[in-house]
């Protein structure tokens, strides 16, 4: 078990207790790292390869998911999936500015089998004894190469270097990436790290991601390569970016983010925020597990409705949002 920093351990100055938090935070990577990692090169980001039938799982259910976007009666092949995705960018009501393929009502059935795969591939990744809750539901990107100017204004453009937590994701929270489809090596994402002394201050919410400019990139994780099949797990004091080197294509990923047990003392480090863009996504990991075995993730907007609601200029959302949990069985009866 790993000792814990005391709440209130005597330091010397603001920047000994920076380098404290900084430290206990990478103290509780690496427990999570030797459980998870298949690979580990830096200091804040580890990768998992998946086993690859756990990975096609994964990939024939996101298919699906998204055929049913596109309205196709059959789950699309990839490269078809791929053409009609470009073609329907600025036709499809419910994907973002921020790259989200949101569900919606019609979208559930095809949903909940997404999120069960994802969830089936991370439970056996070893560390379920750490792990207390995760985001609900998982989200589904679509990041285009073509860049839509009318979204290069938007404050958490990923575009921008940013760590999560500028926009409300939990600070001790670590960030899991899987890239599914597409062109990863030219519509990729680079990070590394700020300077261990900044850690603490940075990790508070932030109006737009232009706020942390001035916080340097003092490492990059110049060898971490996108590759399909792999999880990327970054701690949320990292930073990161999406990076375009071609102005086509498009690359599809998963993200969720999730938050570990026994990190009490480190959470107490964190001073206190305001909220950020987005509320706290995460569940018990208990129930996260359960979507699609025992219960069933519903939406109840309509694809009508996002489209009218599209249409008057609402916000746009960093994460899904709007649903409710219904237990399986109780249904069924």
């Amino acid at each position: 078990m790993l000792t814990k920093l005391p709440v209130e351990s005597p330091v010397s100055s603001t920047t000994d207790y920076a380098y404290a938090f900084s430290e206990l935070g990478d103290r509780l990577f690496d427990e999570l790292a030797d459980k998870m990692a298949t690979k580990r090169q830096y200091r804040l980001l580890f990768e998992h390869t998946l086993k690859p039938e756990l990975f096609q799982q994964i990939q024939v259910a996101a298919a699906g998911y998204i055929s049913a976007c596109l309205n196709s009666p059959i789950i699309l092949s990839e490269a078809e999936m791929l053409e009609r995705l470009l073609a329907a960018r600025n036709t499809l009501p419910n994907y973002t500015g921020t790259g989200l393929l949101m569900p919606k009502r019609e979208h559930t059935l095809a949903f909940n089998l997404f999120q069960k795969s994802v969830a089936e591939a991370f439970y056996q990744l070893g560390a379920n004894d750490l792990i207390d809750a995760v985001d609900l539901p998982v989200n589904l990107r679509m990041v285009y190469g073509k860049t839509d100017a009318t979204k290069l204004g938007l404050p958490f453009a990923s575009s921008k270097c940013h760590s999560d937590v500028w926009a409300g994701v939990p600070a001790d929270a670590t960030v899991v990436v899987l890239p599914l489809f597409g062109d990863i090596d030219n519509i990729t994402i680079e990070a590394g790290e700020m300077p261990r002394e900044m850690e603490l201050p940075a990790m508070r919410v932030m109006s737009d991601f232009n706020e942390g400019r001035d916080i340097p990139m003092v490492v990059s994780y110049t060898e971490a390569q996108l590759q399909h099949g792999t999880m990327y797990f970054n701690d949320a004091r990292g930073l990161h970016q999406t990076v375009r080197r071609k102005n086509e294509g498009l690359r599809i990923s998963v993200d969720f983010r999730f938050r570990r047990k026994f990190n009490e003392a480190y959470r107490a480090m964190i001073p206190p925020s305001i909220a950020g863009v987005e509320e706290d996504m995460s569940v018990p990991y208990e129930d996260w597990l359960k979507v699609g075995n025992e219960t069933l993730i519903v939406f109840d907007e309509t694809v009508e409705e996002a489209k009218n609601r599209q249409n008057i200029g609402a916000p746009v959302p960093l994460y899904t949002r709007g649903y409710r949990l219904v237990n399986l069985f109780n249904f069924l009866k």
